[in-house]
C-alpha cells in the first residue's frame, strides 16, 4: 500500500465526524461551555467558522499531526483498555464494539458526536479514580470510551475532555463514560466519569445560545482575560473596604503571634516531662499528659467517588507599590 492509499485509509475512518456547519462537535464542549477553550479558541471563532466567516476554527489542538496521531494509538488503546478491565471484572461481563460506525447525534440542539469506542458492562463493574485511594465509579450499562494519545499537566483529566465525554453523554443518552489516555511511552490511564445533570443543564443553554448567535450574527462579546485587576479606589466604599482590609492585616499578624508563642509554649512543657522521662504529671491544678498515637493501617475498601467542587478562597497581601 503507498503512503497515499495509506493515509486516505485513516480519512476514510469509520466513525469520522460530518458536517460541522449543521451539527456541534464534542470536540468543541469546552469552548461553547466556558466561551473558551481550555487550550484553544474562543467561542467567538467557532461562532464565525460556523458561519462561514471564517475558514479556521482557531484551535491550536486541531491540527493534523493530532488527528493522525490519535486514529494510529485508537487500536492500541482499545486493546490496552480491554485488557484492564479484564483485570477489574470477568472478560466475558464486557461488550466492546469498535469502531463505531455512526455518530450518535442530539437533534434537539444540533448537537453530535463520534465516539471511538463503545462497552456494555453486564454486570457492575468498580473502575478505580486514578491517584485517589480507595474511591471507585460503579458502573453498569453501555459506557462510551473516549480514547486519547495525550494528557498535560500533573495527571488529572483535563477539563476539555470531561466536557468532551459530558456532550457525548448528551447524545447517546448514557450515564457512564471513560477516557482511556495510552501515552506516547505505552502507559495507559483510565479515567471513569458519571454523567453530570447539573454540567449538563448549564450546558445546554450555552449550546442554546451558541446557535441563536449563529442564525443572528450576534458577536460574542469581547472575553474579559482572567488577570484583569479591577481599581476600586474610586468606589464610595473604598474607604470601609480598606478598614476591613486593614483589620484584617491585625488579625492575621496576631493569629500567627498567637500560634507561635502556642508553639513555644507547647514545646516547652514538653521539654520538662521529657527532661524528668514522665509521659503523665500534675503540677498545681494542671494536668499533664504526653502521648505517642498510632494510627492503625486501614484496610483498603470501595467507597463512593467524590465529585468536584468549587470554594471560595480570599487572598490578602499588602501591595508593596504603594508602601513607603
Amino acid at each position: 500500500m503507498s503512503v497515499t492509499e495509506y493515509l486516505k485509509w485513516f480519512e476514510d475512518h469509520p466513525g469520522k465526524m460530518t458536517d460541522t456547519y449543521t451539527h456541534l462537535g464534542s470536540s468543541d464542549a469546552d469552548t461553547v461551555a466556558y466561551g473558551k477553550h481550555e487550550y484553544g479558541s474562543t467561542a467567538e471563532d467557532l461562532r464565525k467558522f460556523t458561519a462561514g466567516e471564517t475558514g479556521s476554527r482557531g484551535s491550536k489542538m486541531a491540527n493534523e499531526d493530532a488527528l493522525y496521531r490519535g486514529k494510529v494509538f485508537e487500536a492500541p488503546n482499545v486493546y490496552m483498555t480491554l485488557r484492564y478491565l479484564s483485570k477489574l471484572t470477568d472478560p466475558d461481563n464486557v461488550t466492546s464494539t469498535y469502531p463505531i460506525m455512526e455518530p450518535d447525534v442530539y437533534e434537539a440542539l444540533q448537537m453530535a458526536s463520534s465516539v471511538d469506542h463503545k462497552l456494555y458492562f453486564h454486570k457492575p463493574v468498580h473502575i478505580p479514580v486514578p491517584g485517589v485511594k480507595d474511591q471507585y465509579i460503579t458502573m453498569q450499562g453501555e459506557v462510551i470510551n473516549e480514547l486519547k494519545s495525550q494528557m498535560v499537566g500533573n495527571g488529572e483529566l483535563m477539563r476539555n475532555y470531561i466536557s468532551q465525554v459530558q456532550h457525548q453523554l448528551v447524545c447517546s443518552g448514557g450515564d457512564f463514560a471513560l477516557v482511556s489516555v495510552l501515552s506516547r511511552t505505552g502507559q495507559l490511564t483510565v479515567y471513569p466519569i458519571e454523567r453530570d445533570n447539573e454540567w449538563i443543564a448549564d450546558y445546554l443553554k450555552e449550546v442554546a445560545e451558541y446557535w441563536r448567535r449563529v442564525e443572528e450574527n450576534d458577536p460574542y462579546p469581547e472575553a474579559i482575560d482572567n488577570d484583569y485587576v479591577a481599581d476600586l479606589n474610586s468606589l464610595d466604599e473604598s474607604d470601609t473596604l480598606i478598614h476591613l482590609l486593614e483589620k484584617r492585616q491585625e488579625f492575621e499578624v496576631k493569629k500567627k503571634e498567637f500560634d507561635d508563642d502556642k508553639k513555644a509554649i507547647d514545646d516547652g512543657i514538653k521539654q520538662v516531662l521529657k527532661r524528668f522521662d514522665v509521659s503523665k504529671a500534675f503540677v498545681g491544678p494542671f494536668k499533664i499528659s504526653l502521648t505517642t498515637v498510632e494510627r492503625k493501617p486501614q484496610p483498603e475498601r470501595v467507597v463512593p467517588a467524590t465529585p468536584g467542587s468549587t470554594y471560595e478562597k480570599l487572598t490578602v497581601s499588602l501591595n508593596k507599590e504603594n508602601v513607603q
